[in-house]
């Protein structure tokens, strides 16, 4: 899963699986549904996040405890 921030789009995408989506659709004014050809979610764009969320708290890592991170192409490791 990844997250990233369009400053110059101020467009906030959570990625959920790493395909290209199939179709999307608009579930909400400025939230878009990225799905799979079998109906799965695989992104969810949300337009203008800056004045949909409050971005000064949007944390990206730094949590408490430890974080496994999970990578297919190695067999895991915990960070």
């Amino acid at each position: 899963m990844n997250i990233a921030y369009f400053k110059d789009m101020d467009s906030l995408y959570i990625e959920i699986s790493p395909e290209n989506p199939a179709q999307s659709w608009e579930a909400h004014k400025g939230i878009v549904l990225n799905l799979s050809e079998d109906g799965r979610v695989v992104g969810i764009e949300i337009e203008q996040a800056s004045q949909a969320a409050n971005l000064d708290i949007l944390k990206i890592g730094g949590f408490p405890g430890q974080i496994e991170i999970i990578d297919k192409n190695t067999s895991g490791s915990t960070h």
